[in-house]
């Protein structure tokens, strides 16, 4: 008659085997939720919406919003509480050349010095010291929630808006062409791509101030 014996080692080392099992079972849910954490991280990080830019910027009305860049292609978005002159826009970003007979404060040769600056130019300051007037990009626009003049935008200004991709950008360029500008933003429905439902998303983003399209605005002011 076989007779069970109680071997207090044996039942030890069960127990640690057991609490060993427990550890590893535990570590590895730690693991799968780490890795799920840091999928979810990757995807949020890297996925793309339907609106590409960020929330426009809140700022008070009336404000001009400006752009200037230097010669090292630094650029930097200025604000003033009314329309300014070029003259004024260059001083608020401290792009006075330093040289007579600027340093003595005034603007000297600058042409078209008294240039009113709008809401959404871009002044380009180039290495001889002249200044390009231009305009901010479409991203710029909608961001500081500047209204894109769909007669100056390029296909590139036009896929910042949301639901605008390159094929319907350069549709919309085209039909631009075609109609000798756009009269009204409602013209943009004539674009073969552009629904009702895609043009109320995006018709508050929008103005147009001349039919007639043009590249945008490159005029020069130069300092002699």
């Amino acid at each position: 008659m076989k007779r069970e014996v109680s071997n207090e080692n044996g039942v030890r080392r069960n127990a640690d085997a057991g609490e060993g099992e427990k550890n590893q079972s535990r570590d590895i849910a730690l693991l799968v939720i780490a890795v799920f954490l840091v999928a979810v991280y990757f995807i949020k990080g890297f996925s793309i919406t339907d609106s590409p830019l960020p929330a426009p910027v809140d700022h008070p009305q009336g404000q001009t919003i400006f752009e200037v860049e230097d010669p090292s292609n630094f650029s930097k978005v200025y604000t003033s509480p009314k329309d300014i002159s070029l003259k004024d826009a260059m001083a608020r970003a401290g792009e006075i050349p330093s040289r007579p007979p600027f340093s003595k404060g005034g603007m000297g040769g600058l042409k078209h010095a008294d240039t009113v600056i709008k809401s959404g130019s871009k002044i380009t300051i180039d290495k001889d010291s002249s200044a390009q007037i231009g305009q901010m990009s479409g991203e710029k626009h909608i961001i500081f929630s500047i209204p894109l003049d769909i007669n100056k935008a390029t296909a590139h200004d036009f896929e910042a808006l949301p639901g605008i991709g390159p094929k319907l950008a350069e549709e919309i360029i085209a039909t631009r062409k075609k109609l000798g500008g756009f009269k009204t933003i409602g013209d943009l429905k004539k674009v073969k791509g552009i629904g009702e439902k895609k043009f109320e998303r995006i018709r508050g983003r929008l103005t147009v101030n001349s039919a007639t399209p043009s590249p945008p605005p490159s005029s020069s002011a130069a300092f002699q």
